[in-house]
């Protein structure tokens, strides 16, 4: 089973992927992949989706905009609710990196990993034809990156995963 795993070196918290492998003695950790440093987020302020992309329709705005501004809008929107600076912390989806400066590092946001790699995850998702399965996966692509998607959004955003059924992109 893979993971997310949060390190604390010298009061410094440090994200890794690991998996756990099983021996004779009990469970043993492996890691997969370092993430970079990791920072924490507490929810600031209480904002609506709607307010935040100034309109009152969630149809209208979801036919205004391809799959990736909206992912842009909702991390945007998570950057406004946690009160994060814009300029000491950026997310680049044409690359999908989160950085600071030059360094890959992990942004904690709402029990997720904002992350290259959760965004990748996002970012390339791919439909399988189960519709069950790929709303699954796709939700958890978002919770796995810490961003809460409003219900509306949600729905229409996997609509137009469905219509293109190839991938997010």
């Amino acid at each position: 089973m893979t993971f997310f795993r949060i390190k604390k070196v010298k009061g410094k918290e440090y994200a890794y992927v690991v998996e756990n492998r099983w021996k004779r003695v009990g469970s043993r950790q492996k890691v997969k992949a370092y993430l970079g440093r990791a920072y924490r987020f507490d929810f600031k302020n209480d904002v609506d989706f709607l307010h935040f992309v100034k309109t009152e329709n969630y149809k209208a705005y979801l036919n205004s905009r391809d799959e990736n501004n909206i992912v842009r809008d909702l991390i945007e929107w998570e950057f406004l609710k946690h009160n994060i600076n814009s300029q000491e912390f950026k997310v680049d989806l044409s690359d999908t990196r989160v950085k600071k400066g030059e360094r890959n590092i992990v942004l904690l946001l709402n029990d997720g990993f904002m992350c290259n790699l959760t965004l990748k995850n996002l970012l390339d998702f791919k439909a399988n034809g189960d519709e069950e399965d790929d709303g699954y996966r796709f939700a958890r692509a978002f919770v796995e990156a810490g961003i809460k998607v409003p219900h509306e959004i949600f729905i229409g955003l996997f609509g137009k995963l469905y219509k293109d059924k190839s991938s997010f992109h």
